[in-house]
C-alpha cells in the first residue's frame, strides 16, 4: 500500500526517474554489494553510517516494490550512483512516494500565494520548494517520533528544510543543466554528495544509529520480552 498507493502509480504520471544501464534487480544487487562492503569498514564514523542508512532505505523499499508493484508503475528510486546534483537527487533519484503530495499540498499553493502578493517568480518558486521540503520533514518527524528522541527529530526536520534551501542555492549557483559542461557537472556532483553525506552524518550523530548490523539490539527491534513461558512476542 505504501509503495503503490501514490499518484505516480497511475497513468498519466509525472515522475522522472534516472535511467540506468542495468535492470532494477541488478541495481538492487549492486546496492546490496555496496552496503556489504561498507559493513567491512570501521563503523564508528558517522559518514559511513550515513551512507549505510541511505543504502538501507533504498534496499528495503526497492525490495518491497519489486515484490508488490503494479506491472506498469515507475520505480520508487533511480540508481544512487547516477545522482549528480541535489536537485536531481530529490527529483529523479530518491524515492518518489512524497513527490506529488508535497508538490500539490505545499509547493503549488505557496508558490501561487507568493506570486499573488507580488514576489518575483523565482522567489515564489523558491518559497514553494522549501515549503514542500518542510512538509516532507514534518511527515518524517511524525513517523519517526516513536523511535527517536527530541534531538534526533529536530535534526531530521532540519535535514529536509536544509536540503530545500540547498537545492534553491544550487540552482542559483550552477544555473540550467543544459548550459553546463562536463567539468561543471562533475564539480556540482562532488559538492552535492559532500553536502548530502555531511548533512546526513550530522543527523545520524543525533539519532544514535547502531554502529553496523552487529550493533543492532535485535530483541528491542522485534519488541521481544521474557514471558512466563520464556521468550515471546510482547502483547501475545
Amino acid at each position: 500500500m505504501t509503495t503503490e498507493l501514490r499518484y505516480e502509480s497511475f497513468k498519466p504520471n509525472p515522475i522522472r526517474v534516472s535511467t540506468s544501464p542495468f535492470s532494477e534487480p541488478t541495481d538492487l544487487a549492486l546496492h546490496i554489494a555496496a552496503f556489504a562492503a561498507l559493513q567491512m569498514l570501521p563503523q564508528e564514523y558517522a559518514t559511513i553510517l550515513a551512507l549505510q542508512v541511505l543504502l538501507t532505505i533504498y534496499i528495503l523499499w526497492t525490495t518491497l516494490q519489486l515484490i508488490l508493484r503494479y506491472h506498469d508503475s515507475p520505480p520508487l528510486f533511480g540508481p544512487l550512483y547516477q545522482a549528480d546534483s541535489l536537485g536531481g537527487f530529490w527529483a529523479k533519484t530518491w524515492h518518489n512516494a512524497f513527490a506529488s503530495p508535497c508538490t500539490s499540498l505545499a509547493y503549488h499553493p505557496l508558490r501561487r500565494a507568493l506570486s499573488r502578493v507580488g514576489l518575483p517568480l523565482q522567489a515564489a518558486r523558491a518559497g514553494g520548494l522549501i515549503a514542500a521540503f518542510a512538509l516532507m520533514g514534518a511527515f518524517h518527524v511524525y513517523a519517526l517520533s516513536p523511535l527517536l528522541g527530541r534531538e534526533g527529530l529536530r535534526r531530521v526536520w532540519w535535514f529536509f528544510v536544509g536540503n530545500g534551501v540547498a537545492v534553491v542555492f544550487e540552482t542559483g549557483l550552477w544555473g540550467k543543466e543544459s548550459t553546463m559542461g562536463r567539468g561543471r557537472r562533475r564539480g556540482r556532483a562532488a559538492l552535492a554528495w559532500a553536502f548530502e553525506i555531511g548533512f546526513a552524518a550530522w543527523v545520524v550523530r543525533g539519532c544514535h544509529v547502531p554502529e553496523g548490523l552487529g550493533g543492532i539490539r535485535w530483541l528491542e527491534v522485534c519488541d521481544v520480552r521474557p514471558g512466563p513461558y520464556g521468550i515471546g512476542w510482547l502483547g501475545m
